[in-house]
């Protein structure tokens, strides 16, 4: 089952020379522009580093909770292919610390349960292209009431592949306007595995989704996380569908050339039971303006 709102985070990177947090707070000076902000330009190796704090739950067909996620880590993401009409952009995690439950099976994860991820975004708007989220590596299967620790290896595997490109910020960004982001098809795949694949957990088969237009809205705002202090524009998505809510707001810093923070935080259905919860936040990035 998925989640009945898509929730896909696509975080951006770029640089040549290191740019530590020290330097990154003294650049909090960024004001709108009236001819808008435009698209960054990336190159290979350019790399940002946040911290990732997320939770997922998903319910059966007669409302019964059977999936829980929780995951903390440090994550850099980078760019490593800047050739053609998109950029490839990978994912790596470390102080990695979790726990899931899957039906009966309990979970902790370790410093050795990796975070990867691989994403292809479009160029002239850093539209998604296709993604693919993993979560693999040694963990431990709590048995029973005492949770005895069984050491187990655990991988969960998802992926997207958009028919058209997914689209996440407005370029060129202007603050004070809104506008509607266009809907969109993806193909989704899922699937969850014990010990290399003995002991499954789920897996489900490709399947098609499509995605309405939602409107949004770029506004300034001031925030602070771990690189800094910055005046980014919020480009912010806030919609209801029945007692269900889904909010995301993408905090976008020009010299940073990516989002210095994003909060995802969406309902699983109409009856507004808990979907998705999202908060990133940098902490340092290798991109020069």
């Amino acid at each position: 089952m998925k989640n009945k709102i898509v929730v896909i985070v696509v975080l951006m990177l770029v640089a040549t020379t290191v740019v530590s947090a020290t330097n990154l707070n003294v650049k909090k000076d960024i004001q709108p522009t009236a001819s808008g902000v435009d698209v960054p330009v990336w190159k290979k190796g350019d790399s940002w580093t946040y911290t990732w704090h997320e939770i997922e739950y998903k319910y059966t067909a007669n409302n019964t909770l059977w999936y829980t996620f929780y995951y903390n880590c440090t994550m850099t993401m980078t760019i490593t292919d800047d050739t053609g009409d998109s950029y490839t952009q990978k994912w790596t995690s470390i102080n990695n610390e979790g726990r899931a439950t899957i039906s009966s099976y309990r979970l902790k994860f370790t410093p050795f349960t990796k975070y990867t991820g691989e994403a292809v975004l479009r160029k002239t708007d850093l539209a998604g292209l296709s993604e693919i989220h993993q979560q693999k590596g040694f963990a431990f299967w709590l048995i029973g009431n005492i949770g005895l620790p069984m050491p187990a290896q655990y991988m969960h595997t998802t992926e997207w592949i958009y028919t058209n490109p997914a689209v996440y910020l407005p370029f060129p960004m202007t603050a004070g306007t809104s506008g509607t982001f266009p809907g969109y098809r993806d193909t989704y795949q899922e699937k969850c595995f014990l010990y290399w694949g003995l002991i499954k957990l789920f897996n489900w088969p490709a399947k098609n989704y499509t995605i309405s237009p939602v409107g949004y809205k770029c506004e300034m705002a001031n925030i602070t996380v771990p690189a800094g202090t910055y005046n980014a524009y919020n480009v912010s998505v806030d919609i209801t569908y029945g007692l269900g809510h889904y909010s995301c707001w993408r905090y976008y810093v020009p010299e940073v050339g990516n989002e210095a923070k994003i909060y995802i935080n969406g309902d699983w259905d109409t009856a507004g039971r808990p979907g998705t919860i999202l908060t990133v936040e940098l902490v340092s990035t290798t991109y020069t303006p």
